[in-house]
C-alpha cells in the first residue's frame, strides 16, 4: 500500500543575487524551514487553507493563499526579482518594494 503525505514543495531558482543566503519559508506566519540557492525542499502540512510567503532579511515575497486536501501535494517556485538591470536598482527594493523583493508562484 502506497502512503501519500500532505505536503508542499518549494523550488528556488539559482541566481546571482542572494546566492549565499537562504529564504525562510513561512506557512501561516510561522517559519517551517529554509531553502537555499537552487534547492527544492518539501514540507509536511496539515490539510486545509494556508498562507505561504518567503522572507529574507528585510525583504519578502508576495503571499499565496491556497487549499490542500489530505494526501495532496502542491508545488511552488520562488526566486529573487533582482535580475539583469534590476540588480542596479536594489536600493529601490530595499526602501520602497520590500514585499516584492522575492517572487513566489504555484508551479
Amino acid at each position: 500500500m502506497l502512503i501519500m503525505a500532505t505536503s508542499i514543495s518549494v523550488s528556488r531558482d539559482s541566481g546571482y543575487a542572494d546566492r549565499l543566503r537562504v529564504y525562510r519559508v513561512l506557512l501561516d506566519g510561522i517559519e517551517i524551514g529554509r531553502v537555499g540557492n537552487g534547492e527544492t525542499k518539501s514540507f509536511d502540512v496539515k490539510p486545509g487553507q494556508h498562507h505561504l510567503a518567503l522572507k529574507i532579511d528585510w525583504g519578502s515575497s508576495n503571499a499565496i493563499d491556497f487549499g490542500i486536501a489530505n494526501d495532496q501535494s502542491v508545488k511552488f517556485m520562488c526566486g529573487s526579482n533582482l535580475r539583469g538591470f534590476r540588480l542596479a536598482i536594489g536600493l529601490y527594493y530595499a526602501i520602497f518594494a520590500r514585499s516584492k523583493y522575492l517572487w513566489l508562484k504555484v508551479a
